[in-house]
């Protein structure tokens, strides 16, 4: 059988600017170049009429290994396919544990593409593919991607796939056979979180933000600690990538109040959460390690900023409830109202960690080019006046602080483990930011209020 020709993008790109080589992983570059796998897996995995391939997620361990999700678009529908790498002597050993595993695996369902192989080894980069549903650890996804007489949520007859995270985690948009969306599925794979701990947290805020008038979150709809499975009911609204320029600042000031609002639930409440450790002396330094590793044009740079970070790091504030993930990706906007979403992060520790999460990512926004002709600064304000419209805001100190942190331990280092191409392209910049903030020279959003 003829293969379709791949359409090659015009312009061959560097799929990993920058990136010191690692000796480790000799297939690295390749396995995320998506016109090369487009070729290599069409081969590798038999599959006819390949027109393209897009990676979907990276996750790099420098020295270590690394894990892609790869959407494959084929004349014959959309293959999701992952792979990771191992070490030469042993992927071959790695590849007869999946194997294994996937024979034990229940049959999938009808319609899920039984004919495609469901482990396949990659010899030539080190690696191992597992083809959708199958999973190195998370159990039975045939059931959660192509439902069959599902009971919960009830009516479920088909999935979209939002969320991948291999051996980690899968969410899906459940819906029924009119296309009416019934709930979000969170698989997990065994070990990776508490099924029932979670639940009860996401019931905990929800309840609590129940009285506030135009904040929302997600209720629990069902919980399955046997095939670790949580079921969260749909919320209304758009998100940001969905909004017009007119509508991004009053969203980003709901999003500053919704915040403030989650800051003030009860901590004691929320089962199974621990302190917010991404800003930790050792993570901090830990991160800016890495990026030096990867990036050696940035490294005495990144370095110091970290050390100089530690040096002035601020006395712990009151400790309070985290999104852990604040971002407007996990906000819907509907009708002046606010749905605040994954809240599988979250963690103890001080408002201004997520205040200068929040504040860093418009920051690397504006440095990407994510959002042209919109001002960072006024985006901020209307941010942080949403918020003291709540809850006193920390001082201007501490969001220099924290926002300077997050570039280095969220945003640099979210660039090399991540693989974020446009990220790595303006690696430098994405520094310059932190050393800015941290030291001073960029001023700081005005802040309203009385800060704390």
């Amino acid at each position: 059988m003829t293969r379709a020709a791949v359409v090659e993008p015009r312009e061959r790109l560097d799929p990993t600017p920058g990136l010191a080589p690692d000796a480790s992983i000799p297939g690295r570059d390749a396995l995320l170049d998506p016109a090369a796998l487009a070729l290599h897996l069409g081969d590798l995995l038999g599959l006819d009429g390949v027109v393209g391939a897009e990676i979907r997620r990276a996750k790099y361990r420098l020295g270590e290994s690394l894990r892609v999700v790869v959407e494959l678009t084929t004349t014959s529908g959309p293959v999701v396919v992952s792979a990771r790498t191992f070490a030469a002597d042993t992927v071959d050993h790695a590849h007869e544990r999946a194997l294994a595993a996937a024979a034990q695996a229940p049959a999938p369902s009808p319609g899920s593409a039984a004919d495609r192989p469901g482990v396949v080894l990659d010899r030539t980069h080190h690696a191992v593919w597992w083809v959708l549903p199958n999973d190195r650890r998370i159990e039975d996804l045939a059931s959660v991607l192509h439902p069959s007489g599902a009971t919960t949520p009830a009516g479920w007859s088909a999935s979209t796939l939002m969320e991948y995270s291999p051996e980690r985690s899968a969410t899906v948009r459940a819906t029924d056979r009119s296309g009416r969306i019934l709930g979000y599925v969170k698989a997990y794979a065994p070990g990776a979180v508490d099924v029932e701990l979670l639940a009860r947290r996401y019931e905990h805020v929800a309840a609590a933000l129940g009285p506030v008038a135009d904040v929302r979150s997600p209720r629990v709809v069902a919980v399955d600690p046997v095939r670790h499975r949580l079921v969260l009911e749909p919320m209304a609204g758009r998100q940001w990538g969905d909004l017009d320029g007119d509508e991004i600042g009053p969203a980003l000031g709901r999003l500053g109040a919704a915040i403030a609002h989650l800051h003030g639930v009860d901590t004691a409440g929320a089962a199974g959460i621990g302190s917010f450790g991404r800003l930790r002396s050792a993570r901090l330094v830990n991160s800016a390690a890495l990026v030096a590793r990867a990036r050696p044009d940035v490294g005495a740079r990144i370095v110091a900023v970290a050390d100089h970070l530690e040096q002035v790091r601020p006395a712990p504030g009151s400790p309070c409830f985290l999104h852990g993930d604040c971002h407007p990706k996990n906000a819907l906007v509907a009708d002046g109202a606010l749905s605040l979403i994954d809240l599988d992060q979250a963690g103890i520790g001080p408002a201004a960690a997520d205040l200068g999460s929040l504040l860093a990512r418009l920051r690397f926004g504006t440095i990407v080019g994510e959002r042209p002709g919109t001002d960072e600064d006024a985006l901020a304000r209307a941010f942080l006046d949403g918020y003291a419209g709540v809850a006193p805001l920390p001082t201007e100190a501490d969001l220099r602080w924290h926002t300077a942190a997050a570039l280095v331990a969220e945003r640099a280092i979210r660039a090399v483990n991540r693989v974020q191409r446009h990220a790595l392209t303006h690696l430098d910049r994405i520094v310059a930011a932190a050393e800015d903030t941290a030291s001073g020279a960029r001023p700081s959003p005005t802040i309203v209020g009385d800060p704390r």
